[in-house]
């Protein structure tokens, strides 16, 4: 039974809610020293991606020291908040740090006997999720405003109770950190032998090729549609994405499960609509939606060096939507590209599959991590679950100052 003794609260009288400032473009800086701005780009499904950030001249920080983020911010993007893959949210971490918050993002902390630490865990729940999805307005841009989020109600445990939830929680949080860092480690060094060899040239034996026109003799100057082909995906009804064996690919990962699979294994999909960029190795069989496209055919290339290729093109640019970003699979199939010879294809995927299958190991612990997670958070923050009386070690990050 729920802890009922708990009083139901609302965001706008235990959050301090603002909203980040309008940087203008114009005034972006390309040094990678400098301050980097946080966008709704940056955010994804609880965590930060800072690759291709803005940045802003650190020189003019004090200026805007209203919008410095601090460590364990939560924050929120207003602009399209859930996409097929998640609710947009995040928290600050040291690595993070400095950052500056821009328009059209917000930033929760916590007051009034609310921590903001616990936010992250009302943030993540699937009631919030819910809450946005049903409050969202807008048709060429789906968004949520201050006063929507500040709207949202919760139930609120003591301090204490939020301590030990927070770290309960906290604990599981650390070890998909960690796994996470394992994984970008691994995918970071995959790309740097995809860059060395096919950007540098920088191949085995290439002390024993000529290069002719900037071009190392034997390699072929052709269109991407000559290496792969990029097929739509497929409609499927939202409710039919909920239980399988087969995981459903959209524009940004997995959406969710279903019991047939449209196209065999491995394979590779990015994103044609809605959001664009990304590229994902598919190790199984799977069913990529209709935000997708999917590689019908590998062209004398394997999948592991046809996602290093599309994820070398930064297929974002190719954009050619008005109000909803999206990618023309005819215009991605012109793109000029360059196909090594087949035995140097050959000895790339030999030689970078074993990361590969080790990144897919610890994708699979993430996920069981995940579900663990995802099954005691609700039980947790409704008192479904009720740790007022046990006796847990409450993390020093947690420990009111």
């Amino acid at each position: 039974m729920k802890n009922n003794s708990w009083p139901e609260v609302s965001f706008g009288s235990y959050i301090d809610l603002l909203t980040g400032f309008p940087f203008k473009s114009a005034k972006y800086v390309d040094d990678p020293n400098e301050i980097r701005l946080l966008r709704g780009d940056n955010i994804v499904q609880g965590t930060l991606r800072w690759n291709n950030c803005k940045r802003w001249n650190s020189s003019e920080i004090k200026q805007f020291s209203k919008y410095s983020l601090e460590l364990n911010d939560v924050v929120l993007a207003m602009d399209r908040p859930w996409i097929e893959a998640g609710l947009k949210w995040a928290y600050i971490n040291e690595s993070d740090l400095p950052c500056l918050l821009v328009q059209r993002v917000s930033r929760l902390r916590g007051k009034n006997g609310l921590l903001t630490n616990f936010i992250r865990y009302i943030i993540s729940d699937i009631n919030f999720t819910n809450y946005v999805k049903s409050v969202i307005t807008g048709i060429n841009i789906p968004h949520i405003s201050g006063p929507q989020i500040q709207a949202y109600q919760f139930r609120l445990p003591p301090v204490e109770t939020q301590q030990k939830i927070a770290s309960i929680l906290s604990s599981y949080d650390d070890l998909l950190e960690n796994n996470t860092r394992r994984i970008e480690i691994l995918e970071q060094m995959a790309k740097l032998v995809y860059e060395e060899w096919f950007v540098k040239f920088k191949f085995p034996g290439h002390e024993n090729v000529k290069i002719i026109d900037d071009v190392p003799e034997g390699w072929e100057k052709i269109s991407l549609g000559e290496v792969l082909t990029l097929q739509r995906g497929f409609d499927l009804p939202v409710k039919m994405r909920k239980d399988g064996t087969y995981p459903i690919y959209a524009s940004t990962g997995i959406n969710g499960y279903h019991d047939v699979a449209k196209v065999k294994g491995p394979g590779v999909v990015t994103g044609r609509s809605g959001s664009l960029g990304t590229v994902l190795y598919v190790p199984e069989d799977f069913w990529p939606l209709n935000t997708t496209l999917w590689v019908k055919e590998f062209k004398n290339v394997g999948p592991i060096y046809s996602v290093h290729l599309l994820s070398s093109l930064q297929l974002e640019q190719y954009n050619g939507g008005v109000a909803v970003p999206t990618l023309n699979r005819n215009d991605v199939h012109r793109i000029e590209v360059l196909r090594p010879p087949e035995p140097i294809l050959k000895l790339f995927e030999k030689y970078v599959t074993p990361m590969c299958q080790q990144i897919e190991i610890l994708k699979k612990q993430r996920g069981k991590l995940e579900k663990t997670r995802d099954l005691l958070l609700p039980k947790l923050i409704s008192g479904e679950i009720d740790v007022s009386d046990l006796d847990i070690h409450i993390r020093n990050e947690f420990q009111e100052s």
